[in-house]
């Protein structure tokens, strides 16, 4: 997901998260607490608190309130089932704000108070611009929804987690789609800057490992003159399926030139940025809709149970990549319960064999009883399968196929699965 055009009004930064998301639920495991000025805020008495960067009002109010909701809903049924080493855990969220300066002050506060693990930020540069932060003051972090491939080798000394696929796991879904449609020409065509480019070399390298050559890989920035050359090229590469890595707004107008420039019977593949084009964008055309096909990570749970838990916290809840913001939750209290630690590092080093190989569960309540019989256990949260290696990063991931109806609407195709987790 590229979420680096998040933004966001930077208030609520110290209310709880049932303050933040407009709910009139509270809850006794959700404690406002004002920003302290030491690292002694948080004595280490064994009780686990974790930290929540999020937007809760503005533009990306939705992803942020939802998150909310669904860490309330966590934390609740963490500290009925018993907490966490038989202690209460604890939750304290700041605003993630509108740029990345209030993120840094967001992370500040929260390393200041001494919390053991970090949700958020929720988008990309807002996450890069604290995640050294975190990693030198050796606190864990999770991120929800930040998949840019610039985190991949982020030098993080492992104290980083990702609850939703890199963009790097995407490419090898966008490789499926084009294998899957039996073509032997195909083309790759990217937005050329720092999201495009390695998300393109990463798709392009996933193409040919499943045996398809690459006829064409074209980059074009945004502009007349480049948009013109790079149809000109693909166009000359004489494909039947385009690749395409771009944004919002560059996406539908280079997939409209070249099908305008052609025959009118390329295919397309795009990217999860290419979903909700931009208003300004041209919408495509009742002739091309059908021909556009993506994959995006999972935007809303599958679960019944998890949207009916949200439900009770907040009845206008939207569920928006709530899930990947309670698998973060879940994730590091059951490993810091397997692992009988509070220490990031050991926590971390945990992680990856609740998430494979075990007892399939999706709660805490759930995973726990398995847990306490000892038995091993596969945490697979509601968004569906869900693996996490020794670098903190998804190798089993559910993708939402879509494509466009001739009104220029996606609409769901169904799943795309990778991995065995």
């Amino acid at each position: 997901m590229h979420t680096s055009k998040l933004v966001v009004i930077a208030t609520c930064a110290v209310l709880t998260i049932a303050a933040c998301s407009g709910s009139n639920n509270s809850s006794a495991t959700t404690t406002a607490v004002q920003p302290t000025t030491t690292a002694a805020g948080h004595l280490n008495d064994g009780t686990l608190v974790i930290g929540a960067v999020l937007p809760t009002v503005g533009t990306a109010s939705e992803i942020g309130v939802s998150m909310a909701d669904a860490l309330q809903l966590g934390v609740s049924e963490i500290n009925q089932s018993g907490g966490v080493n038989g202690r209460q855990i604890r939750l304290i969220t700041r605003e993630e704000g509108d740029n990345s300066a209030t993120a840094v002050l967001a992370v500040q506060s929260l390393l200041q108070f001494g919390v053991d693990a970090i949700i958020g930020p929720t988008s990309v540069p807002n996450l890069l611009a604290t995640l050294g932060t975190a990693v030198e003051a050796g606190v864990l972090t999770c991120a929800p929804t930040a998949s840019a491939l610039a985190l991949d080798n982020f030098p993080d000394d492992g104290l980083l987690l990702r609850t939703v696929p890199s963009d790097s796991l995407q490419a090898q879904a966008m490789a499926q789609l084009v294998e899957s449609s039996g073509s032997s020409a195909v083309a790759v065509v990217y937005l050329d800057d720092n999201y495009g480019r390695p998300f393109a070399e990463a798709t392009r390298a996933a193409i040919t490992q499943r045996g398809t050559a690459v006829s064409g890989f074209v980059g074009f920035t945004p502009g007349e003159a480049s948009v013109s050359a790079a149809v000109a090229a693909v166009i000359q590469a004489r494909p039947q399926v385009v690749a395409v890595v771009a944004d919002a707004i560059t996406g539908p107008s280079i997939i409209n030139a070249i099908d305008a420039a052609s025959d009118g019977t390329i295919t397309f593949v795009v990217n999860d940025a290419a979903r909700r084009p931009d208003a300004s964008a041209q919408p495509f055309s009742s002739a091309l809709g059908p021909r556009i096909t993506g994959v995006s990570p999972i935007a809303y749970a599958t679960s019944a149970a998890f949207t009916t838990g949200l439900k009770s916290i907040d009845p206008e809840a939207t569920g928006l990549f709530a899930h990947n913001a309670y698998d973060c939750l879940n994730i590091i209290a059951l490993a810091a319960a397997s692992a009988g630690s509070l220490r990031p590092s050991a926590i971390a080093a945990e992680i990856p064999g609740l998430t494979t190989g075990g007892t399939r569960c999706s709660s805490f309540p759930t995973c726990q009883v398995s847990l306490a019989e000892r038995r091993n256990i596969n945490y697979d949260g509601p968004g569906g399968n869900l693996a996490i290696d020794a670098s903190g990063e998804m190798t089993s991931a559910t993708f939402d196929k879509f494509t466009f109806d001739k009104n220029s609407r996606d609409v769901s195709i169904g799943l795309l699965r990778l991995g065995d987790g």
